[in-house]
């Protein structure tokens, strides 16, 4: 029986990440699932959040702030096709904090709910920034 599985995550401009993991933690619609080997075949909506990737069974982890997508799980592989993704390491803290800021002003200021939707996102994807970097 498989104990690890392959993950692979892509976003319109690259391959994020490829690679083994033990168990995955991906930010659902109706909240977080846990994907472990062998895991039933699944396709899910994936909000803006962060996805957290045990690699090994001494803790070894890797966190990372994605935006919206799907997941889809079939045969030991997990395939997470969002709008971006962050390596945790890799996140400018000082930048998602502004964008934090500016979108939570945009989203109290706004008249219209034409664009309420989009601020609201924003305000989701700078916190997942900010969490996935240990920031908040």
């Amino acid at each position: 029986m498989a104990r690890s599985f392959k993950v692979v995550i892509v976003t319109p401009d690259k391959t994020a990440y490829e690679g083994e993991a033990i168990s995955a933690v991906i930010p659902g619609l109706a909240g977080y699932i846990g994907i472990w080997a062998n895991h039933a075949p699944l396709v899910a909506a994936v909000i803006p959040g962060v996805v957290t990737l045990k690699k090994d069974d001494a803790g070894s982890e890797l966190r990372m702030a994605v935006g919206s997508g799907f997941v889809e799980v079939s045969d030991n592989t997990v395939n997470l096709m969002v709008e971006t993704c962050e390596v945790a390491g890799e996140i400018d803290v000082d930048r998602a904090e502004k964008a934090l800021e500016r979108a939570r002003r945009r989203l109290a200021d706004m008249q219209e709910d034409i664009d309420r939707e989009r601020a609201r996102l924003a305000v989701a994807r700078a916190q997942a920034r900010l969490r996935a970097a240990g920031k908040k």
